[in-house]
């Protein structure tokens, strides 16, 4: 009984194996390769995906097409970066996230949009020396971009400061906060006694704060940004009838990439390329062979 059940179970093995054997003997290893590029090809489209919904946070889609298009690169390159460095990645949209920012009548064309920016730039990535760039942006300047190691103290030449002079026209370039001197006194946590009209000021050659001095007490300009929670660093305090008046320039840190200023670069014909290039001195744009993003 026992070795029919094992005539029946070979059996059932090679009707089953069988197919397979005919099909290498046919086709031999083009079979598996074309295995290997259907995986490769659900990789390719997943992270199109993911990007499309990095993108999609990032830019407003009502903006030039080579602008978008340089998002994209910067997208795609802080993905390479983050994934070589095991940094945590960027947020990625879902559809629900989408429709939420865009509403669902906007839903369908915006996110076309986005994901022909990624599969147009497929492959794109801003090298410096060999590697990924820091992919800093801002949605508009104080009419130059600010150097990165006005920041962090750390020389980092493709995040030089360069000139935005259009920045000045965008509707976000200006705005005017007023504060009591009690609120601003309580948002910097001043010590009591002190007047928040009495301070020295440092600033970069292009106007963003680098320390804010109250006594002893130093805080550096993006500190200020966030306790006052004012849209740039680059602001100009002084005492206007009894009241601390705060005028601000930009929207965002100022680093890297104007949005805005990247925006009017493609309306007067300027594509993506020539767009980064110019924000990011010294930098190649390296396209992967074989590679959608």
């Amino acid at each position: 009984m026992s070795e029919k059940i094992k005539t029946v179970l070979s059996i059932l093995v090679i009707l089953v194996i069988l197919p397979y054997m005919i099909t290498y003997a046919l086709q031999g290893k083009h079979f598996f390769e074309r295995s290997n590029d259907q995986i490769n090809e659900s990789k390719i489209v997943e992270q199109t995906e993911i990007l499309t919904g990095i993108l999609a946070g990032q830019i407003e889609m009502n903006a030039p097409k080579e602008a978008i298009r340089a998002q994209a690169v910067l997208v795609r390159t802080e993905y390479e970066r983050r994934s070589k460095s095991g940094e945590t990645l960027e947020k990625s949209l879902t559809i629900e996230e989408m429709e939420k920012l865009w509403g669902s009548e906007k839903l369908q064309t915006n996110y076309e949009i986005a994901k022909a920016a990624v599969t147009d730039t497929a492959g794109e990535i801003l090298i410096y020396q060999g590697n990924p760039v820091f992919t800093a942006y801002h949605r508009v300047s104080a009419g130059a971009t600010r150097a990165m190691e006005h920041l962090n103290g750390e020389e980092t030449p493709y995040l030089a400061s360069v000139v935005c002079s259009t920045d000045i026209t965008s509707p976000d370039y200006l705005t005017v906060r007023f504060f009591s001197k009690k609120e601003y006194a309580d948002a910097l946590k001043l010590p009591e006694g002190v007047d928040p009209a009495c301070f020295c000021a440092e600033a970069d050659k292009a106007g963003y704060v680098k320390t804010l001095t109250y006594g002893e007490k130093v805080f550096t300009g993006d500190e200020i940004r966030t306790l006052l929670n004012l849209p740039s660093p680059c602001f100009y305090i002084k005492e206007v009838e009894g009241n601390m008046r705060v005028v601000v320039k930009g929207k965002g840190h100022g680093i890297g990439m104007s949005q805005y200023a990247a925006g009017e670069m493609a309306e007067k014909g300027k594509d993506h390329e020539e767009i980064l290039t110019y924000f990011f001195p010294d930098t190649v744009l390296e396209h992967k062979e074989n590679q959608n993003n």
